[in-house]
């Protein structure tokens, strides 16, 4: 039996933060069953921006739709669908949608689960890092 796994986001229940931000858990040690490549899926409503953080490693965002703002430190950065932005240790960063009337969302990619603040707020809810849609 091959141990492969597909993941389809469309049926990965988003973990609602608050009303301007929810998280989806696309992969992750538990789900894999194997260390992986955390991706996370967020979704940023219109109008709104996000707190704000500096990590101890490298983050990436890959930009899936909407346009709007990266934060680096004091860099203001145009990001639209398509784009890589490679966030390098250390780097204060945040995502700014205030101008658009449209959600913004973004994959981000972390070398483990754990750098998700997000797992820990999901684990606590749900006793699980991910939930298919079915599941209450």
């Amino acid at each position: 039996m091959s141990d492969w796994k597909l993941v389809n986001a469309e049926n990965v229940k988003p973990f609602v933060c608050d009303e301007t931000y929810s998280s989806k858990m696309l992969t992750g040690d538990e789900m894999a069953g194997r260390p992986v490549i955390n991706i996370n899926e967020g979704t940023l409503a219109a109008g709104c921006r996000t707190a704000g953080g500096a990590h101890e490693d490298t983050e990436i965002y890959y930009i899936v739709d909407g346009t709007g703002f990266v934060w680096l430190d004091d860099d203001k950065v145009a990001v639209k669908p398509g784009d890589i932005l490679i966030i390098p240790p250390h780097c204060f960063h945040w995502i700014d949608n205030t101008m658009n009337d449209r959600p913004f969302k973004l994959f981000t990619f972390w070398p483990r689960q754990e750098m998700n603040g997000v797992y820990f707020e999901r684990l606590k809810a749900w006793g699980t890092s991910v939930k298919s849609i079915d599941e209450e």
